[in-house]
């Protein structure tokens, strides 16, 4: 086997921090990006809004931190695993080489998000290593609890005095690798809306023909949804393999859990439908809100909103110079057949957005398969070590800009 260099080794045993719900050892991973800090001379904080939920902040200060600072977002956990599907242990982070030459390393984490968060450790070590100065400060932000809708994260983290005390002036946050030649950058996204319907109806004997159940009430509202599924899959369909491109531009619905009934012969009191929703930007969350609450209402339901949001930006890039003279600058040096997209799925980068500093999402790597959240999860080595330089050089120009 080729000789596994010393920013491959860091990833992998970043990797093998078992980071996974319902559990993640967040622990063992501030230990893990501390003594990163130490070995490259990097300041550091930690803030905790929530007990045992830590927001890792390392710093590399500029010549000049009275102007706005660039950030560098990343998440340390991970989602979890159904071990009996994968051909490799997740959590061992092997490195295997494949039948080509290219070698892979097999792991949760390895594509969402973790490979990120490795990329900007090794682009600000290079930095620091060869003395390169910078006018602004640069933070590396590692929050927890993205899998899991940053409730405890940057949700909360990104409303704090500390948070606003970086100063933050453009931030650079989670993207997704490309199956194609081209590199996707996400300045708006999806917003997650987990919902549930509940109907309360009358009861009785299986038997009975008993009218106004909850049964009825429900059907309606779940037949109605899906119809809405149907009719903004039929929106982009068309673009084939391409659809995955344009999800973010249509609002996605799923039925998740259906729930209801004690046994065959009883007629249920309730019945309760779940759905993920992701919400478009090109449309008004609010609206879409009051909708789905009408919705409830004419069925004689009642709706929860399990995680309301009171906006989604979108970031303008023509309005957030001097960055975006910068941004572009790094994607024409690395030759990147750039890709504006809405990411389909929702980032920590809404929180961020929020807090009024504009933020892209933006991953260098091509022609990868992608597995997030998927079994066998892996890296393609090469496109790991090409894309630190990319991270570096973004993160030079945002910080002279």
């Amino acid at each position: 086997m080729a000789e596994e260099t010393a920013p491959v080794s860091r990833f992998r045993e970043y990797l093998q921090i078992k980071t996974v719900h319902p559990e993640p050892d967040y622990d063992s991973c501030t230990k893990f990006l501390l003594k990163q800090a130490e070995e490259i001379g990097l300041e550091h904080q930690i803030h905790e809004c929530v007990k045992g939920k830590p927001v890792v902040i390392l710093t590399s200060k500029g010549t000049d931190s009275s102007e706005k600072s660039v950030l560098f977002n990343s998440h340390t956990d991970v989602v979890p695993v159904f071990e009996e599907k994968w051909n490799y242990p997740p959590f061992e982070a092997q490195r295997v080489k494949m039948e080509d030459g290219e070698y892979r390393i097999y792991a949760r984490g390895s594509q969402d998000m973790k490979v990120t968060g490795s990329m900007y450790l090794e682009a600000i070590r290079e930095i620091k290593k060869s003395n390169i100065q910078h006018k602004r400060d640069i933070h590396l932000i590692f929050g927890p609890d993205e899998e899991i809708y940053s409730t405890d994260g940057l949700d909360v983290f990104t409303k704090t005095p500390e948070f606003a005390k970086l100063n933050g002036g453009f931030d650079i946050d989670e993207g997704a690798p490309s199956f194609n030649d081209e590199t996707w950058y996400f300045t708006s996204e999806r917003i997650t809306c987990p919902v549930t319907f509940t109907a309360t109806g009358k009861t009785g004997h299986g038997s009975q023909f008993i009218e106004d159940t909850a049964a009825e009430k429900i059907l309606p509202i779940v037949n109605e949804l899906l119809q809405l599924r149907q009719t903004n899959l039929d929106k982009i369909k068309h673009h084939g393999p391409l659809m995955i491109l344009h999800q973010g531009e249509v609002t996605s619905a799923n039925l998740t859990m259906l729930s209801g009934g004690k046994q065959p012969n009883v007629v249920p009191a309730t019945y309760e439908a779940t759905f993920d929703f992701r919400v478009t930007p090109n449309i008004d969350y609010g609206e879409f809100i009051q909708y789905l609450k009408d919705l409830a209402a004419r069925n004689g339901c009642t709706v929860v909103i399990k995680k309301p949001a009171g906006s989604n930006p979108v970031t303008n890039l023509s309005e957030a110079e001097p960055f975006t003279t910068s941004f572009h600058k790094v994607l024409k040096k690395h030759n990147k057949k750039a890709h504006e997209i809405i990411m389909p799925a929702a980032t920590d980068a809404r929180f961020i957005r929020r807090a009024g500093i504009p933020a892209v999402g933006i991953n260098p790597l091509n022609f990868h398969k992608l597995l997030a959240h998927d079994h066998n999860e892996y890296i393609v080595e090469s496109e790991f070590l090409k894309g630190i330089p990319f991270y570096q050089d973004m993160m030079i120009e945002l910080a002279n800009a």
